[in-house]
């Protein structure tokens, strides 16, 4: 990756984590307004307003960064690989309008969910481009074939663990469950609220995909595979099992901000190795 494409990359993922940060903190409408904050490109800081006005500024790097990038894709993808900037930009369009919209509409919950999942298919797409800088290396890549099938099923389990987390947290459901391993002191509580079933729900997908990397791993031990997918299975096993360990460190916590954070970081990189997986395995 050439230095756009780097500061393209850095600058997202650090504009997903730092939004992370700014609900976690229940800074999101400590600029009132929008785009503006109280009228002002600059307005007077207090810690609230720095991390939401921040938040924006991120916002703009990241749209600047990309406009190059997409530019240069353009140029280099032919046929249908040109519809990967395209739809990225149509994405990056939408992210801004459901930005204004979390404000004017007071981070209401669906809203402010759909703001974060199109933001992740936003870092998958610009990853992409990233990783594949030509027409050439993009057309090497077969997604769609037998031995990618797992990894494609993890994949979109892992992408609705990522959704599900962000509505666990705009739904106020974080500490539906205050208590670990058990919630509200049962194995399997009486009574199921939507926010205590989201919750649980959240929980037994994060130990599904344990599990699942747990087996691939094993899998890949004991099938004698390829180095490469021996570690990448290795690698995958030990980000999973971080992240199921940071979940637990996030209620016993009490939410807190900081380690909310860590656990995203996490996930995009859970992300990041999935992806890599799987164009591997295409070129294999």
């Amino acid at each position: 990756m050439n230095t756009t494409e780097r500061l393209t990359l850095f600058f997202l993922v650090l504009l997903l984590i730092w939004g992370n940060m700014v609900s976690g903190l229940g800074a999101g409408l400590a600029c009132p307004d929008w785009p503006l904050c109280f009228g002002e490109f600059f307005p007077q800081l207090n810690f609230a307003i720095f991390m939401e006005h921040t938040h924006r500024i991120l916002g703009l790097l990241v749209t600047i960064f990309f406009i190059f990038l997409a530019k240069n894709r353009l140029k280099t993808y032919v046929g249908k690989q040109k519809l990967i900037p395209i739809l990225c930009s149509i994405f990056l369009a939408t992210q801004i309008i459901l930005g204004g919209l979390v404000v004017i509409f007071q981070l209401e919950t669906n809203i402010t969910t759909f703001h974060f999942a199109n933001a992740i298919i936003i870092f998958i797409l610009v990853y992409t481009m990233c990783i594949y800088s030509d027409s050439a290396k993009l057309k090497q890549v077969e997604i769609f074939n037998k031995s990618n099938l797992i990894y494609i099923c993890l994949f979109i389990i892992i992408y609705f663990q990522l959704v599900l987390g962000s509505y666990v947290r705009h739904a106020d459901a974080g500490l539906a469950c205050p208590d670990f391993p058990k919630c509200l002191g049962y194995w399997m509580p009486p009574y199921l609220s939507k926010t205590v079933f989201i919750h649980l729900l959240h929980r037994f997908t994060g130990f599904l995909i344990l599990i699942i990397s747990l087996i691939l791993f094993l899998v890949a031990y004991y099938k004698e595979t390829s180095k490469s997918i021996l570690q990448n299975a290795r690698r995958l096993l030990f980000l999973v099992g971080l992240q199921v360990i940071l979940g637990i460190f996030v209620v016993v916590s009490k939410l807190s901000f900081s380690i909310t954070a860590i656990h995203l970081l996490i996930a995009l990189l859970i992300v990041i190795l999935v992806l890599n997986i799987i164009f591997e395995e295409k070129a294999q």
